[in-house]
């Protein structure tokens, strides 16, 4: 997986436009087809009760996470603005700042870019119901993950990588540079 995630782009600006692009558009292709031909709270087995599609829409955040249990005097959606405005510009910054070779990371932050427009843009479009939420992974009717979507398996996916890169890769590049070179003159 790492190979593959090391792929080489020239410009890494490329990389980033790119996956922002394309999952931002199958993001929202993929919500398009969910809440025109599913209705809300009808599972369609797609590998019997272990994937299903259910659409619904989803107010809190990924996995199910509402803000208003912290700050339940704060509006919901203008959390989610601001939040998602921030989280976005951190993301610019930091991106900027990576070297060519940190790939894996780039491969992160820009996983985790179209998933926070997607479900930005979904909250614009559905300020009133919700985000569009339609997989849903488990065992049974009743022990299931919490329902998601793309935008969702962007950042999940991003952070995995991006915890990856702290963990082990980052670590290991450290500890690379911090050895003594080999004395070749003896």
């Amino acid at each position: 997986m790492e190979a593959f995630l090391k792929i080489t782009i020239e410009k890494k600006w490329h990389l980033f436009i790119a996956v922002t692009i394309a999952g931002v558009a199958f993001d929202w292709f993929t919500k398009y087809l969910a809440a025109t031909h599913l209705r809300v709270g009808v599972p369609v087995n797609v590998i019997g009760h272990y994937a299903q599609f259910l659409l619904i829409f989803n107010k809190a955040a990924i996995w199910g996470i509402d803000p208003r249990t912290i700050i339940p005097w704060f509006p919901l959606n203008g959390f989610f603005y601001i939040f998602n405005i921030v989280a976005m510009a951190i993301i610019i910054v930091y991106y900027r700042t990576l070297k060519p070779s940190d790939k894996l990371m780039q491969w992160g932050l820009a996983l985790i870019m179209p998933g926070a427009l997607g479900n930005l843009f979904d909250r614009l479009v559905h300020a009133k119901t919700g985000v569009v939420d339609f997989i849903r992974l488990g065992i049974s009717d009743r022990l299931y993950w919490a329902i998601f979507n793309c935008a969702d398996i962007y950042v999940t996916f991003g952070v995995a990588i991006m915890l990856w890169y702290f963990l082990f890769v980052e670590k290991k590049q450290k500890a690379a540079a911090t050895q003594p070179s080999p004395d070749i003159s003896a």
